[in-house]
């Protein structure tokens, strides 16, 4: 009797373990041990219209692509700061964040003593060299009519030659200092010049403010060609190569590797730069995420399997990235691979036709009609 009984709830058992099993696989036919099949969402235009949903087209990932973050900078020697060449007092500013200037233009009034002496000492040189040169030429007339020795004429034409590299030193002194001077202005005031043509990007500079020698007081750039600055892992520079191709999505732009550098900085990442060929919507200062198509790559991607989405356009349900693919009847929910993925942009694989168009908004609209038989 006793074996009868154990027979029964041993039979029991096995149909009771049998039956949740099946029950389970019944409320996850998309299982992790199952591949998840595309799912269907009927919709026409006017439901896709009140839920918000708009397409993009997936674009194929035809060299081997590599996500990295940019800094848009200006090419070497194309960034000037003005500073005070000397210890004074801003008098006037003239211009401000983001104004367009020419070469030459005024900046700001400067006021200094010291800018004052230095006005004084290469009037004093110009003086000097003024003398030195009438004496000379008055000893050269001397000499001709026999009434003076040859070295008298000599030691005029070494006092002249010494007042004039006085006075150059003088006058390179006052043009290193960029200033300058106005009939109208002060002794001790001049006039800062801007070096080159170009925008402001920064003023530090105040009226009234009194400033050391060396406070810088305006930055300025020019922007009429632009390059990226590209922090790169160290992995990611070997793969890196002089000419290959940098695209920015989000901004429409393009870019070209112009130089590498393999040596690694002390946060472990190295430094490429790349020269803007398609400028888009970059300025200068923008923080982006941009796509470097590397050569060495290029033959091993699958251009009908990997694709350029928005990162918007993947979603996550039942553990897994999803995209929702536009056709005839709707949508089509399907499983992807997430290669890489920035802020921007995310690297998928799948299997899609050339052209097939992507939903990138009313993404959550999409995704509870996908959860509403669970």
């Amino acid at each position: 009797m006793f074996n009868r009984f154990m027979f029964v709830v041993r039979h029991a058992c096995v149909w009771t373990l049998f039956s949740a099993a099946v029950c389970a696989a019944a409320q996850d036919p998309l299982g992790a041990s199952s591949v998840a099949a595309p799912v269907l969402l009927p919709l026409n235009a006017k439901q896709q219209a009140s839920l918000g949903v708009q397409v993009g087209t997936a674009q194929p990932a035809t060299g081997g692509p590599l996500l990295v973050s940019a800094t848009v900078v200006t090419p070497p020697g194309k960034t000037f700061t003005v500073s005070a060449p000397y210890a004074g007092q801003v008098s006037r500013v003239w211009v401000g964040v983001g104004d367009s200037v020419k070469a030459g233009a005024a900046l700001a009034q400067f006021t200094s003593p010291m800018l004052g002496d230095a006005r004084r000492m290469l009037n004093e040189a110009a003086l000097d060299y003024k003398n030195a040169s009438a004496a000379a030429q008055r000893d050269q007339a001397m000499l001709d009519e026999g009434i003076i020795p040859a070295v008298r004429l000599q030691l005029s034409r070494s006092k002249q030659e010494a007042a004039h590299a006085q006075l150059q030193a003088r006058e390179a002194e006052l043009l290193a200092a960029g200033m300058r001077f106005d009939a109208n202005n002060g002794y001790a005031t001049g006039t800062l010049k801007a070096p080159l043509s170009g925008a402001v990007v920064d003023v530090f500079a105040a009226v009234g403010q009194r400033v050391e020698a060396g406070a810088l007081l305006f930055k300025l750039a020019d922007a009429a060609q632009l390059q990226l600055d590209l922090q790169l892992s160290s992995d990611k520079a070997a793969q890196i190569q002089v000419g290959d191709e940098v695209s920015i999505p989000s901004r429409q732009a393009k870019a070209r590797i112009l130089g590498v550098s393999r040596a690694v900085e002390a946060s472990q990442s190295a430094r490429a730069r790349a020269s803007v060929t398609t400028r888009g919507s970059l300025q200068v200062g923008d923080l982006v995420s941009a796509t470097v198509q590397t050569k060495a790559s290029a033959h091993a991607t699958k251009p009908d399997t990997q694709w350029w989405v928005s990162a918007r356009a993947v979603t996550h349900w039942r553990g897994k990235p999803w995209v929702f693919v536009m056709n005839d009847q709707g949508f089509e929910a399907r499983a992807v691979s997430v290669v890489s993925s920035s802020d921007d942009v995310s690297l998928i694989e799948v299997a899609l036709p050339v052209g097939s168009k992507v939903a990138i908004t009313g993404i959550a609209s999409l995704r509870a009609l996908l959860q509403k038989d669970e």
